[in-house]
């Protein structure tokens, strides 16, 4: 498969009114993010889904995307690389 037609990651970004941060879903479409969406609103009852003012998309890229998890620094290098496609920020440093 030709490397433009594999299904690509992206961060959707629910923002909620009277929330400084968005919820981030990571997921191959606007469908899957909203049911990864629910799923969280059902299990844990805290977000007004009345509330939702906006959804962003972003495409992650190589190197240059961060995020924190569990206390790591993790940076994106793609699923072609490791199972998630991050990366500890100090081993990515490393290479």
């Amino acid at each position: 498969m030709k490397e433009w037609n594999k299904p690509k990651i992206k961060f959707y970004k629910f923002f909620f009114k009277g929330k400084e941060k968005p919820v981030i879903m990571e997921a191959y479409s606007k469908d899957e993010a909203d049911n990864m969406l629910n799923q969280l609103n059902e299990k844990t009852r805290v977000i007004d889904m009345a509330k939702l003012e906006d959804v962003k998309i972003e495409v992650p890229l190589k190197g240059v995307s961060k995020r924190k998890r569990f206390g790591e620094n993790y940076v994106w290098i793609g699923i072609d690389y490791t199972l998630d496609g991050w990366i500890l920020e100090s081993e990515f440093n490393k290479k």
